[in-house]
C-alpha cells in the first residue's frame, strides 16, 4: 500500500528538476512503527520528499474544505438561525479549545503524531456521516449539535499537529515549508471551485461524499509524507510547560486570539451574509477560490518575508489588511463585490500564519520536545478560544445589530488588539529558519545547526 502511495504522489507533486525517489523511504517499507520513528524524528533527521509534504497539504486542505465553510449553507438550509449555527460553531471552538492542547501534549509525549492524526481521521467519518441523518421536529438542532460536537472531538487533532508535523517533514526549514504550504491553499481553491457548483446541481449529499473519499486519501497519503514524531527530543510535558509557553509571548497569543474571533465571522458567517445579498452557492465557493490568489506567491516567498520583515511586523500587516476587509464586508450591498475584496485574504491569512506558526516554531519560544504543544497552544488561540468568543458575540450581534453592522464592530475589535500588540508586544524571537537566523533553546544553547540540517547534503533530489 505504501508503495502504491509513494507512486502516485511522485508522478503527480514531482516538479521539473524534482525527482522523486524509486522507492518510499525504507523504515515505511518494513511497516514498522518503531523503524518509523527513527527515521525521521526531529530536526536531526533526514528531511522527507518536498513532494509528499506537499501532497499531505494539498489534500488536507481538500479534505478541510469539504466540511469547513459548506457545513455553514447545510445547517442553514436545515432550517437552523444563525444564532443556532453560531451556537454550534462556538462550542466546536470550546471542544477543540479543550482537547487542543492534551492532544498536542499526547503526540508530544509518545512520539506518534502522526498515528494520532490517521486515528483522527477514521474516527471522524461516522459522527459526520450521522449530520445527514433526517431529523424532523425540536430533535433536529440537537441531533446536528451532538453529531458535530462528537466529530469536532474526533477531529481536533488534525489542526493541532498539521503543521507540526509538516515543519518535522521539511526539518524546520521555512523555505520548504512555504512552498509546500502552497499546495494547501491551491487544494482549498480547487476544492472550492469544484463542490460550489456541483452543490447547486446535486445538493448537499455530494459533500458527504466528497468526505468520505478525501478522509480516505488523507489516511494513505499521511502515512508516507510527514514523520511519525514532530521531534525525537523528550521533555517533561505538564501544564507548566505549556504556561511557560504562553507566559513568554503573552501580547502575541491574546493577538492571535482576536484576531481568530475576526477570522472566525468571515469563516463561519460570510456565506450566510452572501445568501442575505442573494449569492448562489458557486458564488459563495469562487469568494473562496478568489481568496487563494494572493495566499501562494506569500507562502512561496515565506522565508524571504520572514528575513526581511520578522514575524511580528508580518502579523501586524495581515491584521491590518483584515481590518481593511471588515470595513468592506460592512458596507457590501452586492453579493457579486465580495469577489473584489476577497484577494486581500491572502494577505491577512498567509502573513498571519506564516509568522505565528513559524514564531512557536522557534525554540526559545517553544522549548525543544515541546513542537506540538506550541503549535497546539496556537491552535488554542487562533481556532479555539478567539472563534469561540467570536462566533458566540458574533451569531447574536448578527441577529440584533444585523449582517453587516457585525462586522464593523469586530474590526474595532481587531484593530484595537493589534494596536495594543504593536506598543506594547515587545520584540520577537530570530525568525526560524531563515538562513540568517541562530535561535536559542530555553537553555542558551545554540541549535542553528540543527535547523540547517540537510543544507550541505548532495542529496538534491530530497531537497528541491
Amino acid at each position: 500500500l505504501d508503495q502504491i502511495v509513494h507512486r502516485l504522489i511522485g508522478h503527480r507533486f514531482s516538479t521539473s528538476g524534482e525527482n522523486m525517489p524509486d522507492d518510499p523511504p525504507s523504515c515505511y517499507a518494513k511497516d514498522s512503527c518503531d523503524d518509523a520513528a527513527n527515521h525521521a524524528m526531529g530536526l536531526n533527521a533526514q528531511r522527507f520528499p518536498l513532494g509528499y509534504v506537499k501532497a499531505y497539504y494539498f489534500m488536507s486542505f481538500c479534505y478541510f474544505a469539504t466540511h469547513y465553510r459548506y457545513l455553514t449553507l447545510f445547517f442553514e438550509s436545515d432550517g437552523l438561525s444563525a444564532s443556532e449555527i453560531g451556537m454550534l460553531w462556538a462550542v466546536q471552538r470550546v471542544i477543540n479549545t479543550v482537547t487542543t492542547p492534551l492532544w498536542a501534549a499526547l503526540a508530544d509525549k509518545t512520539k506518534r503524531a502522526r498515528l494520532i492524526v490517521q486515528g483522527s481521521l477514521a474516527a471522524g467519518m461516522l459522527p459526520f456521516l450521522a449530520l445527514a441523518v433526517p431529523v424532523s421536529g425540536s430533535k433536529k438542532v440537537l441531533s446536528r449539535a451532538i453529531f458535530f460536537w462528537i466529530f469536532a472531538l474526533c477531529g481536533s487533532p488534525q489542526a493541532a499537529l498539521r503543521d507540526a508535523l509538516a515543519i518535522a517533514a521539511c526539518a524546520g526549514d521555512s523555505d520548504l515549508w512555504g512552498r509546500a504550504r502552497v499546495y494547501g491553499a491551491v487544494g482549498w481553491g480547487i476544492m472550492h471551485l469544484v463542490l460550489g457548483p456541483l452543490l447547486d446541481v446535486a445538493g448537499f449529499a455530494i459533500l458527504f461524499v466528497a468526505f468520505v473519499l478525501f478522509s480516505g486519501m488523507l489516511w494513505l497519503i499521511t502515512r508516507v509524507s510527514v514523520p511519525e514524531a514532530c521531534s525525537d527530543v523528550k521533555k517533561e510535558v505538564s501544564a507548566q510547560a505549556l504556561f511557560d509557553i504562553f507566559s513568554r509571548n503573552r501580547l502575541f497569543f491574546i493577538n492571535m486570539a482576536a484576531i481568530g474571533a475576526g477570522f472566525s465571522m468571515v469563516e463561519g458567517m460570510m456565506f450566510l451574509l452572501l445568501q442575505e445579498l442573494q449569492a448562489s452557492t458557486l458564488l459563495c465557493g469562487l469568494s473562496v477560490v478568489v481568496t487563494v490568489i494572493f495566499e501562494l506567491p506569500i507562502f512561496h516567498y515565506a522565508k524571504k518575508l520572514l528575513a526581511e520583515l520578522g514575524t511580528r511586523k508580518m502579523i501586524l500587516l495581515g491584521q491590518a489588511a483584515w481590518v481593511v476587509r471588515a470595513l468592506f464586508y460592512a458596507n457590501m450591498r452586492v453579493a457579486w463585490t465580495v469577489l473584489l475584496i476577497e484577494p486581500l485574504h491572502g494577505v491577512t491569512f498567509a502573513l498571519v500564519w506564516t509568522a505565528a506558526t513559524q514564531h512557536v516554531a522557534n525554540p526559545s519560544i517553544s522549548g525543544e520536545g515541546l513542537e506540538a504543544s506550541a503549535q497546539g497552544l496556537l491552535q488554542v488561540c487562533f481556532m479555539g478560544l478567539g472563534p469561540m468568543l467570536g462566533l458566540s458575540i458574533g451569531g447574536f450581534l448578527f441577529q440584533r445589530l444585523g449582517s453587516h453592522a457585525v462586522y464593523g464592530v469586530f474590526s474595532v475589535i481587531v484593530l484595537s488588539s493589534g494596536a495594543v500588540y504593536a506598543i506594547w508586544g515587545g520584540t520577537d524571537a530570530s525568525s526560524y529558519g531563515t538562513a540568517d537566523s541562530k535561535p536559542s533553546n530555553s537553555d542558551g544553547l545554540d541549535i542553528s545547526k540543527q535547523v540547517a540540517v540537510g543544507r550541505a547534503t548532495d542529496d538534491d533530489d530530497m531537497l528541491s
